[in-house]
């Protein structure tokens, strides 16, 4: 019997030896330098001279005395050699110390990747493992799981320099950045806050006088509180130069449709910037697919370029801009042109733009009074107009596949025209017309169909440019919707739109009067 019980006693320490060594290789806990002592943390450090630099800072602002409380706490520490650091960094001594310094025990079994560890500063320091070992901030554990009687000390290579704010780096941006900078910090408001103010007394008419506590309030921080070291997010930071080209490029992009670039265009720009560049998120793999900002604007890694390699914050991340563009669907609300633009081309030079077919005349027109006294507008809608030849079924339809083109005025005051560029994408194409008897049209754009014997007499959309988007009502609207168009490429280019007689509806005759185009971009568009 009693060989029985040694011989199961030694099985089941070989099975308990066996099952922790399977525990420490599966999981990599096992320390081989790991020291336990009973001494608590600040009597362990007065014990190690290679960290006496360290604990005399600690001592000189009082920050020692929390190493000996009823708590237990994890110590980042450096060697003597590595305290000169101190005063090469930007912030107080005591700031820098307290970043070393946080709650709770974090052995080296604890510390996974992407973990947060709220430090005595208020600043959080961030973890990350790799195959070179344990990373903490800029720091890696030269020298870990010092286990002491009310927390853990570990050894790192560098003094840490606290993480900032992503509110607290844009505001300390220079002038390179100076325009987000003050157009972020510009929406600040400083508020009164009474829950934590403290009442000292009150002034001679009884009211409370208060030891003031103040917060500062964004709209920005509603959806993104870049502010709070409590959230998870990342900025997209664009500099001066990158908007100035921004920019350049916009104004740009407008002269080739022939849209003035105005103040409210800018604001309209400066909204989607701001909204699009905050997430609540930590955005990893940069380009690996789109993404929503916390303002619910659609921001395109394809179109937008940025530095792969962002800067830490300690709630977050920032990412430098390199190329910024405002998507097409936000920054033009219409691109629109008239037909009779024609007549200003040079007879020479009308064949290189327009394929006139089965034509007897094409012949711009003034027609119906555009009367808008409630504006001060007041003109005539003016029409190309063109008339078919022979009968009309003898298979051979008047049609115009037309250049677009804008009007631009020279330098000696008289009127030209120029070629209307658009950037590719998805829009919706409307039209106008003199409605009044007109008969059925097929519309291509580019060579490919987009509406088929479509019926533009009723005068609702179709009557010239009154209908759909008005302002004031039933003037420069859109007009009547043709169809879904796609302007391929990857370049800003001209484009081509057919309009060719498809059968009559209650009219008589073979006429085709044309007013305007339209494109206006989809949700597609960017």
């Amino acid at each position: 019997m009693k060989n029985i019980f040694l011989i199961l006693t030694a099985v089941i320490t070989m099975l308990i030896g066996g099952c922790q060594k399977g525990w420490e290789d599966h999981y990599g806990t096992k320390e081989t330098d790991e020291i336990v002592s009973p001494l608590n943390l600040l009597e362990y450090l007065k014990s190690q001279p290679q960290y006496s630099a360290f604990l005399a800072k600690l001592e000189e602002y009082g920050i020692d005395k929390e190493l000996e409380r009823d708590q237990t706490l994890t110590v980042w520490v450096v060697t003597n050699d590595k305290m000169a650091q101190l005063t090469e960094m930007d912030f107080d001594e005591d700031y820098v110390l307290k970043y070393h310094i946080n709650s709770l025990v974090f052995d080296k079994t604890k510390l996974k990747s992407g973990l947060r560890l709220m430090t005595f500063n208020g600043k959080y320091l961030s973890v990350d493992i790799s195959e070179n070992g344990v990373h903490v901030g800029d720091g890696t554990i030269t020298k870990g799981n010092q286990l002491c009687k009310n927390g853990v000390v570990h050894e790192i290579d560098q003094l840490l320099k606290p993480d900032i704010s992503i509110y607290d780096y844009l505001e300390g941006l220079g002038d390179s950045h100076s325009t987000i900078r003050d157009t972020i910090l510009a929406m600040n408001d400083t508020l009164f806050d009474m829950e934590n103010s403290i009442p000292v007394g009150v002034d001679r008419t009884g009211r409370t006088l208060y030891d003031s506590v103040f917060i500062i309030s964004n709209p920005i921080f509603e959806r993104a509180n870049i502010m709070s070291e409590f959230d998870k997010l990342t900025m997209f930071l664009p500099s001066n130069e990158v908007l100035e080209e921004c920019f350049d490029n916009l104004g740009q992009l407008y002269g080739q449709f022939g849209k003035p670039f105005l103040p409210a265009d800018t604001v309209i720009a400066y909204k989607w910037i701001k909204e699009a560049i905050f997430y609540n998120t930590l955005i990893d793999n940069y380009g690996s697919g789109d993404i929503t900002s916390a303002f619910n604007q659609l921001w395109k890694p394809t179109v937008q370029e940025v530095d792969p390699d962002y800067m830490r914050m300690s709630n977050g991340r920032i990412y430098n801009i390199t190329k910024m563009k405002i998507p097409n669907n936000v920054h033009i609300k219409m691109i629109k042109q008239l037909f009779h633009y024609y007549e200003y081309v040079p007879d020479a030079l009308k064949d290189d733009l327009f394929t006139v077919s089965n034509y007897s005349t094409i012949v711009p027109t003034d027609r119906d009074c555009m009367c808008f006294p409630a504006i001060g507008v007041e003109g005539i809608y003016r029409t190309l107009v063109l008339r078919g030849e022979g009968d009309v079924n003898d298979g051979s339809p008047v049609s115009i596949d037309f250049t677009p083109l804008m009007l631009e005025r020279a330098s000696d005051g008289s009127i030209g025209y120029k070629i209307v560029e658009v950037p590719p994408g998805e829009y919706n194409l409307y039209m106008g017309f003199r409605h009044i008897s007109h008969p059925y049209v097929n519309i291509y754009v580019d060579g490919k169909q987009i509406a088929s014997k479509l019926n533009v007499e009723p005068s609702n959309p179709w009557h010239y440019d009154r209908s759909t988007n008005t302002s004031p009502a039933k003037y420069n609207g859109w007009g009547g919707l043709v169809g879904t168009v796609m302007i391929d490429g990857d370049e800003v280019r001209t484009f081509k739109i057919k309009v060719e007689f498809a059968g009559l509806g209650k009219g008589t005759a073979e006429t085709v009067e044309l007013y305007h185009w339209a494109l206006i971009p989809t949700a597609n568009n960017y």
